[in-house]
């Protein structure tokens, strides 16, 4: 059970790692291309090339906003998911332990059964035997 979670919160890691990965590379590209408008404002000269910039830069934070609010709201669907995940790999471990519990049990009964099919037939035959002595014992009181 417990390699199990092991293997379950090992597993999450990697998947939570990978994610982790995707976001850095994502947020690279986003200050790169944040970069490259710096660099062009740097060459726009003029009034109207500085309120093109402040909208460029409003427009890049609303979207980094957005990109955040995303992020979140898929973190939690990801542990969320994980917990659905974790809760039926322990439910299915739990079943597997009594199903095998039942096996047990059935076994056992089984061989019970099976010795007292024995412990009858034995009891069969000696009740026969002793009914087969009494016969002879009437025989012969009979005869006597």
């Amino acid at each position: 059970k417990h390699e199990a979670k092991i293997k379950s919160l090992t597993d999450y890691m990697q998947n939570m790692e990978q994610k982790r990965r995707q976001l850095e590379e994502s947020q690279d590209s986003l200050n790169e291309e944040l970069a490259k408008l710096r660099a062009q404002a740097l060459f726009m000269h003029g009034s109207a090339f500085c309120a093109l910039q402040k909208a460029l830069e409003q427009q890049m934070e609303s979207h980094r906003e957005a990109h955040q609010k995303q992020l979140s709201r898929l973190r939690d669907e990801i542990e969320e998911k994980q917990k659905t995940i974790d809760e039926i790999r322990d439910m299915n471990q739990k079943l597997q332990l009594e199903q095998e519990k039942l096996s047990a049990d059935y076994d056992k009964l089984k061989i019970e059964d099976q010795e007292r099919e024995m412990k009858l037939e034995k009891l069969i035959l000696l009740n026969d035997k002793r009914e087969q002595a009494r016969e002879d014992l009437k025989g012969l009181e009979e005869t006597v």
